[in-house]
C-alpha cells in the first residue's frame, strides 16, 4: 500500500488541479489499479501530502516535492 500511496502522490505532483476522475486514469496509466484511489487521497489529505480544494487536488511542497531553492525575486 504503501508503494501505491507514493505512486498516487507522484501522479498528483505531476498533474496539479485534476479531479478524480482525471487522476484516475492517470494514475491507471502508471499502474495503479488495486487500490482505492479515493481512499488514497484522503489518506494523503489527511496526512497533509496533499490539498484538496473544490474537487481538484495539488501535492504539498515537502519531502521529495519541496523547492531546494526558494525562486523569489526579493531573496
Amino acid at each position: 500500500m504503501v508503494e501505491e500511496y507514493d505512486r498516487v502522490l507522484d501522479v498528483v505532483a505531476e498533474n496539479p488541479g485534476a479531479t478524480v476522475e482525471e487522476l484516475a486514469d492517470l494514475a491507471r496509466d502508471r499502474g495503479v489499479t488495486d487500490t482505492d484511489l479515493r481512499e488514497l487521497l484522503s489518506e494523503a489529505v489527511n496526512n497533509e501530502d496533499v490539498v484538496e480544494f473544490d474537487g481538484r487536488y495539488w501535492v504539498m511542497r515537502t519531502g521529495e516535492y519541496r523547492f531546494n531553492r526558494y525562486d523569489h525575486p526579493e531573496t
